[in-house]
């Protein structure tokens, strides 16, 4: 570890000197975190055989007028529990040159897009659950006009530390109706896209086509407070591990509607997915070499105990989606009081789709097996300057069997209260308090959350999280951060739980482990 760190110190001062007397700009950020893992008692939580794991990324780039370039370097010494094991090792593994001028931009060497929300194509990065799917190829945009925008891409999906045998091809076409139309009270805009995965195929099979072709078509309308987004995608069969090698067409439907006005807003969205599971080789499970973008539309809990059991969406067959309100009741109104309230609530269920694989499935009509429920509102008070109070209520229902196990679903109501007060403009203590209510499965859960701030530096923290109802365990955490610029260092200790762990409404399940965790992010 040492050695590395000692390496990348001497790269990054090799380049500075280099540039020294340039009239360009070199800018970079690092990124470690480090786990030393200790046996453990607790359920599942075994250690290692090497009880160190460490992530590392450094990240440089370099702009000079219309030109850009950069690297990052990962090292995984060896990686952390739970993540890919493939991911050992250490790489230069983003690479680019890039030139961009107000119409043309083109790209060579590794790069991240996405096409409308996903659907059809996303490439992108997500740390936390050791996911990349960078593109190494050539990426152009072109904008001929203000309402008008092309863009193509071209190149080989990354796999772990290497790249896929695949060749992904896209092309995406934006129009900016109101644009071209002058209209100055809406925004319309309509955008289409093709993406081509071409993967060679060595089987028996005469049906096997080597080439997987996605449509997407997209509309989006603005005016005034209200809003109307659409996205449908076809895509051609796709056999392959992660559907059962059915050679079936796919397709996805996404609405979302919207209003925003007087204190008061409204998203209803409705998706509907059928072998829409979309990745770079036809050989891969589940995280590694994901190719689109399919995650949860549900809430996204920031509280662990509300989180014990997230939705992962159903990308080869599922039907739902979620509707979320928001008031603002203003001050001197009956309900806000001398300071105002604010009330959110959001509700979301998804269910099977209703058919079978061998006569199909219906468009228009859901299953009776129903994935996951969430019925849930906040209460959310800034009661004057020193105390700000939330109030969280949710009502999950989750069905095993949307992640591959058997039983019945389970029942869970939860409640959790968050309570922040600040002693001065650098003092602050915030407590959170949670319960989960459940008669299957684990049972009942209680959390206890302090948190300490002392600002502008310090920070520290001690939490637990108790399954008083089910094995008894103390799932307990206490650390400490400091930050200074553009540098935070972060020590702690604890016990985690086995469960998913979940970013942007996609989930990798990570197993149980006791430990102490340094991090370290700093950017120059």
């Amino acid at each position: 570890m040492r050695a590395v760190l000692l390496s990348l110190l001497l790269v990054i001062r090799t380049i500075s000197v280099c540039l020294a007397q340039s009239t360009g700009n070199l800018s970079g950020g690092f990124e470690s975190n480090s786990v030393y893992y200790i046996n453990d008692k607790a359920p599942d939580a075994a250690s290692p055989d090497d009880r160190f794991g460490s992530n590392n990324f450094l990240k440089l780039d370099y702009t000079k007028g219309k030109f850009s370039a950069g690297v990052v370097y990962e090292a995984y010494l060896p990686v952390l529990q739970g993540l890919p094991s493939e991911l050992s090792g250490q790489k230069i593994t983003f690479k680019y040159a890039s030139f961009q001028d107000e119409k043309l931009t083109v790209t060579v060497g590794d790069f991240y897009e996405q096409f409308g929300s996903g659907l059809a194509l996303r490439a992108y990065e997500e740390r936390l659950l050791g996911l990349n799917n960078s593109i190494e190829g050539v990426k152009v945009a072109y904008r001929l006009n203000d309402f008008m925008q092309l863009k193509a891409v071209y190149g080989r999906p990354r796999k772990y530390l290497q790249r896929a045998e695949s060749q992904l091809r896209g092309l995406n076409y934006k129009l900016e109706v109101s644009r071209l139309f002058g209209w100055s009270k809406s925004a319309v805009s309509v955008e289409a896209s093709y993406v081509n995965r071409y993967e060679r195929y060595t089987g028996t099979s005469e049906s096997v086509n080597p080439n997987v072709n996605l449509f997407s078509f997209q509309g989006q309308l603005q005016r005034g407070a209200f809003s109307l987004k659409g996205e449908y995608v076809y895509k051609t069969a796709d056999p392959a591990i992660y559907n059962d090698n059915m050679q079936k067409d796919g397709s996805a439907l996404l609405l979302e509607a919207g209003c925003n006005k007087d204190h008061t807003g409204v998203l209803l969205t409705v998706r509907r997915l059928e072998y829409m599971d979309f990745r770079s080789s036809r050989s891969t499970v589940g995280l590694t070499e994901v190719a689109n973008y399919t995650p949860a539309l549900t809430r996204q809990y920031t509280y662990a105990i509300a989180n014990l059991n997230p939705y992962a969406a159903q990308s080869n067959g599922e039907a739902g989606g979620q509707l979320d309100f928001f008031h603002f009741f203003p001050e001197g109104s009956l309900a806000g009081g001398e300071s105002g309230l604010n009330f959110s609530a959001n509700g979301s269920a998804y269910y099977n789709l209703m058919g079978t694989a061998e006569t199909g499935f219906s468009f228009t009509q859901t299953g009776k097996t129903l994935f996951y429920r969430d019925l849930n509102f906040d209460l959310n008070k800034q009661w004057n300057s020193r105390l700000k109070t939330t109030l969280v209520f949710s009502s999950q229902t989750f069905n095993p069997e949307s992640i591959g196990e058997k039983g019945g679903s389970y029942h869970a109501q939860i409640a959790v209260a968050d309570i922040v007060y600040r002693f001065n403009q650098k003092r602050s203590l915030r407590i959170e308090a949670g319960h989960l209510y459940k008669k299957q499965q684990d049972r009942n859960w209680a959390s206890l959350n302090l948190t300490y701030e002392l600002a502008p530096s310090w920070s520290f923290f001690t939490s637990d999280l108790y399954n008083y109802g089910g094995n008894g365990v103390h799932y307990y955490n206490a650390g400490a951060s400091y930050s200074r610029s553009a540098t935070r260092v972060a020590l702690q200790y604890g016990r985690n739980r086995a469960g998913y762990q979940c970013a942007g409404g996609v989930c990798r399940l990570m197993p149980a482990y006791t430990g102490a965790n340094l991090s370290l992010t700093c950017s120059f």
